[in-house]
């Protein structure tokens, strides 16, 4: 059973006052028997003190010496030296040989040494229970750091992590000023093997009993730049907070190393749960310049079905905060829980399946609704929390695919944006189709005035089309391309591109002698170029404002925006922070999002279905440059 840290440090403490009162046999010392072997004795022993002992120089002393007094004692050495060495079958031959010794240190070290044989051999309770006898009896500076460390170690693989504390506590305590360094590096790397949980309950019982804990300022300030380390790490604001205020000191004092980031961690949003008002949050990515232009366009939706910003003088409305996305699930939580801590009743994520996978999860773990702009995999998809307004890839991939079949096209050229994009062309193969391997959108230029694309290895492969999966950018890029073998090959018939919702590309973009197939869903692809073209009146407003065509992820960004701002009309304009408050406002937001019903650009439905995914009945539209 495991004794109380507190009760084990002021037995540590009072430890060897206690040993010398109890009745017990008086320790015999280890003493050579020459002066020549006291003089090579001498030497090994200042190698122990230096943890510098090797299994030479201890076998030469007891080849030199075999019937000298400190024989048993540089066995113990040997032992040790083969243990650090990995040698445990020697080591267990060399400490069996050892005959029976007398109260001493020599027969303490060796019980250490081998309690260290059983712990290293998977036994470490068996090696705690012949080490805790031992408490308070070590005498030797030397030889009690060692037996401190390993009675530390030991508890620790026996999941006695509390009694290791203090154990830990105790060998610092014992170390002379001039070993006090090199021993905290070496505590502080023990401390990053221990569960979290027991670092964080022993911490309290520090700041709160201070003194009489039995810990000392030392210890106390290891455990804190521990616990510091793991916040920063974890990105884990609400622990970075609690450090701060148990600890009563600044950032610096209580995180050490981590100081700086504690401090900055502790100030951030992250952690914090609240609903301020009828606020958007909106998770940009920014680590490629098309995923950039993607988040641009949606922020032009959400703003423009949100009315902002707003006129000066305007009745005060829907709040739009924004933060970076990650480039993985810290970073991903970590800008969530911001969005979340600055008072987001829904936040609009996921510009890619990674991201939304990410997302999705957040969402179901705390409740926040999140609608995903592109749809997870299938093991993410949403159930309690999350929302998908965003279209799957495989669904357009194989409608295409089939599109290109009945164009006469057998195989066809394959450009991708992403790896995700690769795997959804096998849908685009169920019919039949031959996709050649596919090139991605970002492919370098090789030489300048030539293709980007390989166009030419394509037509020499047998592509009869192409099938282009990503940006708008991308779809024109490889347009252009084609626009010269076109052009080169008169007379060999039309060719087909089939491209996606997101590749929408305009009739006056497209070279004579192609026929686009392109995805089409609600109002997307918008072709309108000017307002006069528009045949929606949102859209011919939007071109008026903007001078520009919504795209795909503009009218994405457009739904997320209509559909929030409906779903958050009932909320008051206050802001609150308590639970009950805070959960009962974002189940009026879930409410509120699953009965919407109102005009969307992206699907001719009127809004979310009960699946928590956004129906969307996909058409095909088809046309040829004049």
């Amino acid at each position: 059973m495991r004794r109380p840290a507190l009760a084990l440090l002021l037995s540590l403490a009072t430890g060897i006052a206690c040993s010398r009162s109890a009745r017990q046999p008086k320790p015999v010392a280890t003493l050579s028997t020459s002066p020549d072997a006291a003089e090579a004795f001498a030497g090994l022993r200042a190698r122990w003190e230096l943890r510098k002992v090797d299994p030479a120089s201890a076998s030469d002393f007891i080849r030199r010496f075999p019937n000298d007094g400190a024989v048993p004692l540089a066995k113990v050495y040997l032992a040790f030296a083969l243990m650090q060495d990995g040698d445990l079958i020697k080591a267990d031959g060399v400490l069996t040989s050892i005959a029976e010794l007398k109260p001493g240190a020599t027969r303490d070290l060796a019980t250490v040494a081998r309690a260290r044989i059983l712990r290293l051999h998977g036994a470490p309770q068996s090696a705690l229970d012949i080490l805790r006898p031992l408490v308070g009896k070590v005498v030797d500076d030397t030889d009690r750091e060692v037996f401190l460390e390993e009675l530390a170690l030991t508890a620790i693989a026996a999941h006695d992590d509390y009694e290791a504390l203090a154990y830990l506590d105790a060998w610092l305590r014992g170390v002379g000023e001039d070993d006090r360094d090199r021993v905290r590096v070496k505590i502080a790397q023990i401390l990053e093997t221990l569960p979290r949980a027991v670092l964080e309950q022993t911490y309290r019982t520090m700041r709160a009993r201070g003194v009489a804990s039995g810990y000392t300022t030392d210890t106390q300030k290891l455990v804190a730049a521990r616990l510091s380390r793991i916040a920063v790490d974890s990105n884990d604001a609400a622990l970075a907070r609690w450090l701060l205020d148990v600890s009563g000191t600044s950032a610096t004092q209580t995180g050490g190393d981590a100081g700086v980031e504690l401090g900055e961690l502790a100030a951030s949003r992250r952690g914090l749960s609240a609903v301020s008002g009828k606020t958007v949050g909106l998770l940009l990515p920014t680590r490629t310049r098309e995923l950039r232009d993607e988040a641009a366009d949606v922020v032009r939706g959400v703003s423009w079905a949100l009315d902002l910003p707003r006129r000066a003088g305007a009745a005060e409305g829907v709040r739009l905060v924004t933060r970076d996305d990650g480039i993985d699930d810290a970073g991903t939580r970590a800008a969530l829980e911001e969005l979340a801590g600055e008072g987001a009743a829904v936040i609009v994520a996921g510009f890619d399946r990674a991201s939304a996978d990410r997302a999705s999860q957040w969402s179901e773990q705390t409740g926040v609704p999140v609608l995903l702009l592109s749809a997870p995999s299938a093991a993410r998809m949403p159930k309690t929390s999350a929302f998908v307004i965003g279209e799957r890839t495989e669904r357009e991939l194989a409608m295409l695919g089939e599109a290109l079949v009945r164009h006469s096209v057998k195989t066809a050229a394959f450009v991708i944006d992403t790896s995700e994009d690769e795997v959804a062309g096998r849908a685009a193969e169920a019919s039949g189709l031959v996709l050649l391997p596919p090139t991605r959108c970002d492919v370098p230029l090789s030489e300048a005035g030539k293709p980007r694309f390989p166009v030419n290895a394509w037509m020499a492969s047998g592509a009869q089309g192409w099938l282009v999966s990503g940006p708008t950018q991308c779809a024109r890029d490889v347009l252009r391309d084609v626009k010269r073998l076109v052009e080169t090959q008169r007379g060999h018939g039309d060719r087909a591109i089939a491209v996606t919702l997101e590749a929408g590309v305009t009739p006056s973009e497209v070279p004579k002698g192609i026929v686009v197939l392109s995805a089409s869903a609600g109002l997307v692809p918008i072709l309108a170029s000017r307002p006069e073209e528009a045949h929606e009146p949102d859209v011919k407003t939007f071109i008026d404002r903007f001078g520009v065509r919504p795209s795909y992820w503009t009218a994405l960004g457009r739904d997320a925006g209509a559909l929030s701002g409906a779903a958050l009309a009932p909320l008051p304009a206050d802001a609150t922070s308590d639970p009950k408050a805070v959960t009962q406002r974002r189940a009026i937001v879930q409410a509120g999002l699953l009965g919407a019903r109102i005009r969307l650009w992206t699907t001719d439905d009127k809004g979310i279905g009960a699946d928590r995914v956004l129906p969307r009945a996909l058409r095909l539209v088809t046309w040829m440059a004049k």
